[in-house]
This record gives C-alpha cells, sequence and structure tokens, in this order.
C-alpha cells in the first residue's frame, strides 16, 4: 500500500512531469526526460533514481554511446499501480481494472440484481475485484448525480435510491484503500481534454450533455471546476430568462432548461433554449472550447446553436463547438484519468517520506 505524506509542492509538481514523460515516451533515457520535461538534468536524475530505488521505475538496456558513458533507458513499471474505475448506472456497474498508464487489465459489467440495491452491488462488485486483485491501490467511481460534502450524493435523478446517500461512508469502512467519487459530467469532460481525433488540444474545455437529463462538466487548467457545494455544471436548473417581477411559487412548474427541452421535439427550439445558457457559459467562463454530447447533439445543432448566440455575442467571441462522438469511451477515459493522477499523487507522497 502507498503511503501517504505531505509534499513539498515544487517536488510534487517536478515527480509528476517525470511520471507524465515516462507514460508517455514508455522507455526513455534521464537526458530524454530532462529535454521533455523542461527540469535540470541533476533534478530528473534525482527523481529518477528516488522512482527506481522505490521499485516504480525498471532500468533497461543501454544507448548506443555517442562519447562518453552510455545512456540507460529506463521504464515506468506499470503492473503493481492498478486502480478500478467504476461507472454506476441506473442497471449495472461497468468497470474497469487498468494501470496507472491506463493499459486495460479487465474491463466487464456487474449487474445489479433484483435483490440488490446500488450500494450492496458497488460493495460487492469492489469485494470481488480486491480479493481477486491485490494490486489495485485505488477505486475511482463515476455517478450521475451532484457529489456533496462528506460523499453524499443528490439531484441523482436517474438512481432515485442513491438520493441523499453517502456513498463514500458505506464504502470506505469496508476497504482498505482510498476510494474517490465524482460526478460524470466532470469525468466526461476531464476525458474530453484528452482530445479525440480532429479534436482540439485543449486544458480548458466545457462538456455539455443534452438528452436524457441535462449537465455539464468544466475542466480549466486540466482540473475539474466543482464549485464550492461541487453544483458547478448543473445546467438543468438554469432557468428560463424571468418575464414578470413575481417570483414563482414552490408549486409552480419552475421552467428551468432541463423542463423546456423535454416539452418540445424542434429542433430550432431546442437550439434557441441550449443558447440561452450557452451564451451564460461563454459570459461567465469564456472557454476556448464546448464539447457536445448525447441524443441532441448533431452538426446541425450545433450550426443552430452558433446562429443563435452569435445573435447576442460577437463572433470573436464564441469558442470551438465540436462533437463528442463516443460519450461512453470518453467518461472511461476521464475515469482513467482522474485515478491515473490520484495514483501519481500517492507515488510523490511516497517518495517524500525518503526525505524526512
Amino acid at each position: 500500500m502507498i503511503q501517504r505524506s505531505d509534499a513539498h509542492p515544487l517536488k510534487e509538481h517536478s515527480t509528476h512531469l517525470v511520471l507524465d514523460a515516462l507514460m508517455s515516451m514508455r522507455t526513455v533515457t534521464r537526458r530524454q526526460l530532462a529535454q521533455r520535461t523542461g527540469l535540470s538534468q541533476p533534478t530528473v536524475n534525482s527523481i529518477v533514481q528516488e522512482l527506481e530505488n522505490k521499485g516504480f521505475v525498471q532500468p533497461g538496456s543501454f544507448a548506443a554511446s555517442a562519447g562518453g558513458r552510455r545512456p540507460q533507458y529506463y521504464t515506468l513499471y506499470t503492473d503493481h499501480l492498478r486502480a478500478a474505475t467504476i461507472r454506476v448506472l441506473s442497471e449495472s456497474l461497468e468497470y474497469v481494472v487498468i494501470t496507472i498508464d491506463g493499459t486495460v487489465i479487465q474491463r466487464n459489467s456487474w449487474a445489479i440484481s433484483s435483490s440488490d440495491t446500488p450500494v450492496t452491488a458497488i460493495q460487492s462488485l469492489l469485494g470481488t475485484l480486491i480479493k481477486q486483485d491485490d494490486k489495485i491501490q485505488v477505486v475511482g467511481i463515476g455517478v450521475p448525480g451532484v457529489v456533496g460534502p462528506g460523499g453524499v450524493l443528490n439531484a441523482i435523478s436517474q438512481i432515485p435510491e442513491l438520493e441523499d446517500v453517502s456513498l463514500l461512508h458505506k464504502l470506505e469502512g469496508l476497504f482498505d484503500i482510498p476510494i474517490y467519487i465524482e460526478n460524470d459530467m466532470n469525468l466526461v469532460a476531464l476525458g474530453s481534454v484528452n482530445a479525440e481525433p480532429g479534436h482540439a488540444t485543449t486544458t480548458d474545455m466545457v462538456f455539455v450533455h443534452i438528452g436524457e437529463g441535462v449537465g455539464a462538466g468544466i475542466v480549466m487548467g486540466g482540473q475539474i471546476i466543482r464549485g464550492f457545494s461541487s453544483f458547478a455544471g448543473e445546467i438543468a436548473y438554469m432557468l428560463k430568462p424571468i418575464e414578470t417581477n413575481e417570483a414563482p411559487s414552490k408549486t409552480d412548474n419552475i421552467e428551468t432548461l432541463e423542463y423546456l427541452l423535454s416539452k418540445t421535439n424542434s429542433i430550432t427550439e431546442q437550439a434557441k433554449l441550449i443558447s440561452t445558457m450557452i451564451v451564460s457559459i461563454i459570459c461567465l467562463i469564456n472557454p476556448p472550447v464546448i464539447s457536445f454530447g448525447s441524443t441532441y447533439a448533431s452538426d446541425e445543432m450545433l450550426r443552430l446553436i452558433r446562429h443563435e448566440c452569435e445573435k447576442y455575442l460577437p463572433p470573436w467571441t464564441l469558442p470551438l463547438f465540436q462533437l463528442t462522438a463516443d460519450e461512453e469511451a470518453t467518461y472511461d477515459r476521464g475515469l482513467a484519468t482522474f485515478v491515473g493522477d490520484v495514483l501519481k499523487n500517492q507515488i510523490t507522497r511516497e517518495l517524500a517520506t525518503l526525505q524526512k
């Protein structure tokens, strides 16, 4: 088990850079790592040595010499750094066991039986996975709802049995490994940062899901933006522009974006409704890219949304609009990125213990 401790921020950042380079380059010399990361050669040498001492990297063959000592290749030893990811759906749990570099060890579906609740199904699945594979170091779970303080789930209409349930509390006492729970749209947004072929590469973007449920995920600087109460991105609750001075009563049908979209099948009307939300996002966040997914998303829909947005904003303020072709695959990629970052954080904390 990787132990936790406080790490110096600069050392942690440098170690992250080296780990990212090792994962992307696979087999690399120390000099190549320094060139790739922009770190000094002594800093890279120190980090690689510490990683080797703890068994996180393996020395390999020697490169041809151009004079002097022959440089040695190093490879990140990923097999013992595994994570389990779970996408919680209404009738099943879609799970993947991966290594720190995203290599898939196992992928399958676990049905939620009629005798199970979603919580007991997750407990059973985790118990089975951890018993089968003692190399799993962390678990990442994606849910279609707001993950509030203490891991309490809210606004999870697709799985009402989990409303107001502290899922984290019901899991962390049973298993001796870290468990993290994250909103599904945040994870799709994180997965979208690792662009699909033909997509823009950026660390700042918004993902918008319009279909069965309405939601968004926001990533800035490669980091998920949750807001102080983890409610950022809950665009389903955005209101239609108010045309009266009287506030609606609690018994009224409040005209939220999700409610209004459910009342029309017209692509033109849908585009008008969605564009009001997009204009607000652009004014508040001004992202360079907004990616759209699910049933309403099409090239024609994006054209209509852009046309509507141009009625209110100068064209040069509008971001790139793009389609997410495979939302499930992007979700899985986001989960893999999420738990990969957790594992990298744990490695840097482990290295920090060497200096104490």
